[in-house]
């Protein structure tokens, strides 16, 4: 049996040293952090896009609001398994609810919002409102 590397020593410490924790304070092994699906925030040829990770969210299981420049992107993943019952050793899949925040730069037009999923990730696009004509008002009085 050949000896663990220094990596597989130390990643091997690391892991007893939590599970040593987890077990100390009866916590449960499968304690799971929020959701917080990863995003890009660009612009291309005058439009916003916004990309966020979503495997495993259906399209129904999302929603996109526009109000301004902030646009909110909820989703709820359905937290049930077919493994329920089962005694995890770990558990590093995400699920539950999410919601991310993104002010843009400008206002953005509601009616040029398009939302589509695709391998994964949902693509969001807005153009910004169009702005409206400077005019010059002449000041009149004594």
């Amino acid at each position: 049996m050949p000896l663990p590397t220094v990596r597989q020593a130390i990643t091997g410490d690391i892991d007893q040293l939590f599970d040593r924790f987890w077990s100390d304070w009866n916590l449960p092994m499968s304690y799971e952090l929020p959701v917080a699906p990863s995003l890009d925030v660009y612009e291309k040829d005058g439009t916003f896009n916004v990309d966020l990770a979503v495997p495993g969210y259906k399209p129904t299981d999302i929603d996109v609001e526009v109000a301004g420049n902030l646009m909110t992107i909820s989703g709820k993943y359905d937290t049930t398994t077919k493994t329920d019952d089962a005694k995890y050793h770990r558990r590093e899949i995400r699920r539950g609810a999410f919601e991310r925040a993104v002010t843009l730069p400008q206002e953005l037009d509601p009616a040029t919002v398009t939302a589509k999923v695709e391998q994964g990730i949902l693509h969001v696009t807005a153009k910004p409102m169009k702005t409206t004509a400077t005019t010059k008002i002449k000041v009149t009085g004594g």
